[in-house]
């Protein structure tokens, strides 16, 4: 496939390419089909054609994933092994039979049976509506085997259960093998949506009106979201309908409103293989409700989506920066990266579309880093920081000077041995290394999981400088980095957590199991985690059994670190003292370092800081970060908050929670804020468009929520309705 990378190629040899290439390289086929079973098969391969069926029922179910079913031709099947009982009696993959033996057609009549001998008889009513002809075993299942169906199905049902607050205690949290990690609460998936959707990727939500944390659970037929303030009584607010698909990608934004005084949010949600192209979710009726506001819909549909310049717990703009939409896999361009301004966060502006429209540049999934070390010197303009995109694009992986996103420029491209799907990655917080996740390298090379790290210390040529192996062949499919915890869904294991502070030399930390009844390189079980809600506690969608929330508790002895509050008041003229706490362990020497990001506060509020604290061997004392409250002279002004986040602990120092500190500055108490159901986004448009990235922006003069009470209540409420009017126009007529 390297000769598809040269743009030069004759055009008929591509088309060709296309044609003659292998169904995996396009991983996110790999659904909905039809696992073929014969008594003259063979257990090899993936059973997915006629010409090459499989011999046994259990090696075909463990090759199967979404949506995927079983046919059994006409034949005598011998069934001496337990995991082929229980795929035939549990419907975990729909298995049925007596279908022809050359042409796999279901016959009218048939002539002959797909005979089952050696089946227990008390399967063999159900097996018979399958259509299958049972030949039972008189003697009937010995103890030891019946203990191994029974447990089967504990584990299934255990999927489709509502629990909460069941820890880890020896390998076991109830039916999940786990290690380190306890289930706060399962939200099976006939609560998030129905019992016939299944889950796909998963984001999370944290609103700062009122500190309220929430899952934004992607399914087949629509979004859920869940409130998981408190982690072990989720509540699901809303279900969004949408067209069925397999796919669905999900991001936040939030910005602070100056006309309104409050924080508004957003939530924007990609499916591939669908015609709905990007829907934007409006998150400010939470926590009674969320609605679908609008769609852009330049791209139809779209395998993934990212926001870049926002911090990844708050959905807020980083300090100076603004905040772009990436669309991924799209229908447009040939599937390479499109980005969007969300100046209007309803209605996002296109920036950049690639000008080649060719399958040469698609991108799968993509994310990005800042540089602000020596390495700008690389990039396109060596003078200032660098904004790198990292784009995973099936073949290779590619990096980009993204800092003027109108402009993208190629920075470097490459490859590693068993590349089969590059899938998707992330990158460490010191950023000197990314993450590779390769969607078929299990299956194609029957390796073990293998989740692979770059170097980037040189940007125009990355380098493979470390690996994780796992233990099972099951796939790696997306990871997100916390500290030096690396959280990765890794399908039929569930949700794995490494500890990268070597990311040379990665190792297992933790893991929870949420597909417990499998561990093979099939796509079923965690699709996503998100690991940044303030609380720390993480969130799994698994594709099988809908939504987990798990406490991360591999905290090594080298110990954690925390703020000793989330929330700290201040007043103009103050000197802020932020405590830091070291617990759970004392080994060794370490650091970790903090910083600044300014919320709706600005320049001439606080005196932003960077830096770091360390610990001494031993040492568990507190420590303290010194933050001056600048008095500007305006006064009277309404309450301001910024936010200091700590990152990059090293030495083995894990982060604890709250590493997400909220600094509220207020001169006077706020007037109520207008209600979060009065919030909605057709009145919220055209202030939006003023407002969204001037809350992020420090400003020596400007000042967020300023003025907010000098405008006479009648007077507001008329100047809302004509913004209102206006902005109801401006998105009908687009």
């Amino acid at each position: 496939m390297r000769f598809m990378r040269y743009p030069n190629f004759p055009l008929i040899a591509y088309f060709a390419a296309l044609m003659l290439a292998p169904t995996w390289v396009y991983a996110h086929a790999e659904h909905d089909k039809v696992r073929y079973v014969a008594e003259t098969g063979k257990d090899e391969g993936r059973c997915d054609q006629i010409s090459a069926p499989c011999q046994t029922i259990a090696y075909a179910a463990k090759q199967a994933g979404k949506g995927d079913q079983i046919q059994v031709a006409e034949g005598r099947y011998e069934i001496t092994d337990l995991d082929s009982i229980f795929y035939l009696s549990s419907n975990v993959v729909p298995v049925t039979g007596s279908y022809q033996k050359k042409t796999f057609q279901k016959p009218a009549a048939p002539a002959t049976n797909s005979i089952l001998v050696g089946v227990p008889a008390e399967f063999a009513q159900g097996l018979a509506e399958q259509g299958f002809q049972v030949i039972s075993d008189t003697k009937g299942l010995k103890r030891s085997e019946q203990d191994y169906l029974n447990a089967k199905q504990s584990q299934l049902s255990a999927m489709a259960a509502v629990q909460t607050a069941v820890p880890c205690e020896q390998g076991k949290a109830g039916e999940f093998s786990c290690h380190k990690l306890d289930l706060l609460a399962h939200v099976p998936l006939a609560t998030l949506g129905n019992s016939n959707s299944r889950g796909n990727d998963i984001w999370g939500h944290f609103d700062l009106n009122d500190n309220r944390e929430y899952a934004l659970v992607g399914l087949t037929n629509g979004v859920s979201i869940v409130e998981v303030t408190d982690p072990v009584n989720p509540r699901v607010v809303s279900f969004i309908a949408s067209q069925n698909t397999i796919w669905r990608d999900l991001k936040t934004y939030q910005y602070f409103d100056e006309t309104r005084r409050r924080w508004m949010s957003y939530a924007y949600v990609t499916a591939d293989a669908a015609s709905v192209g990007t829907m934007i979710l409006d998150l400010n009726q939470l926590p009674d409700r969320a609605v679908l506001v609008s769609s852009e819909r330049t791209d139809t549909s779209a395998h993934n989506i990212y926001i870049s310049n926002v911090d990844y717990s708050t959905g807020v703009a980083l300090t100076g920066k603004q905040p772009y939409m990436h669309v991924a896999g799209s229908d447009k361009q040939g599937g390479a990266f499109n980005s969007y301004s969300l100046t209007n966060p309803i209605s996002p502006t296109s920036v950049y579309k690639n000008p080649a429209n060719s399958r040469n540049w698609y991108s799968h999934d993509v994310s990005s880093l800042w540089i602000t070390d020596a390495r700008r010197e690389q990039c396109v303009d060596n003078n200032n920081d660098c904004d790198v995109m990292l784009d995973y694009n099936e073949n290779e992986i590619l990096l980009w000077d993204k800092t003027d996103n109108a402009k993208p420029f190629n920075l470097a491209r490459t490859t590693y041995q068993y590349v089969s799907y590059v899938h998707s990655g992330w990158w460490t917080e010191d950023k000197q290394f990314i993450t590779v996740h390769d969607e078929l390298d299990e299956q194609n090379y029957s390796l073990n999981t293998r989740v692979r790290f770059f170097a980037i210390n040189n940007l125009r040529a990355p380098e493979l400088a470390g690996e994780y192996i796992g233990p099972t062949p099951a796939i790696d499919h997306n990871g997100y980095t916390r500290g030096n915890r690396y959280y990765i869904s890794n399908y039929e294991r569930g949700l794995v957590v490494l500890d990268i502070s070597d990311p040379r030399n990665p190792k297992e930390a933790g893991f929870f199991d949420t597909y417990p009844i499998a561990n093979s390189a099939s796509f079923n079980g965690a699709w996503g985690t998100y690991p940044y809600l303030p609380s720390g506690n993480i969130l799994v969608g698994d594709i099988n059994s809908g939504l987990y929330v798990i406490r991360d508790k591999t905290a090594d002895m080298q110990g954690q670190v925390q703020f000793s509050a989330a929330r700290i008041d201040a007043k103009e003229g103050d000197t802020v003292q932020l405590v830091l706490q070291r617990t759970g362990g004392s080994v060794g020497a370490v650091e970790v370092f903090y910083e600044t990001q300014s919320g709706n506060a600005g320049a001439a509020d606080f005196s932003a800081v960077t830096g770091s604290v360390s610990w001494a061997d031993g040492d568990a004392s507190e420590k303290t970060i010194s933050i001056t409250i600048l008095a500007d002279g305006a006064g009277n002004e309404f309450s301001e908050r910024f936010f200091v986040r700590l990152y990059n602990p090293r030495n083995g120092l894990s982060l604890a929670s709250p590493n997400l500190v909220q600094v509220v500055i207020a001169d006077k108490p706020d007037e109520p804020v207008i209600s979060s159901s009065a919030a909605n986004s057709s009145s919220a448009a055209s202030s939006a468009v003023n407002n969204s990235v001037a809350a992020s922006t420090p400003s020596a003069t400007s000042k967020s929520g300023g003025g907010g009470g000098s405008v006479p209540t009648p007077l507001l409420a008329l100047l809302l309705l004509v913004l209102a009017i206006k902005s109801k126009r401006h998105f009908y007529g687009h």
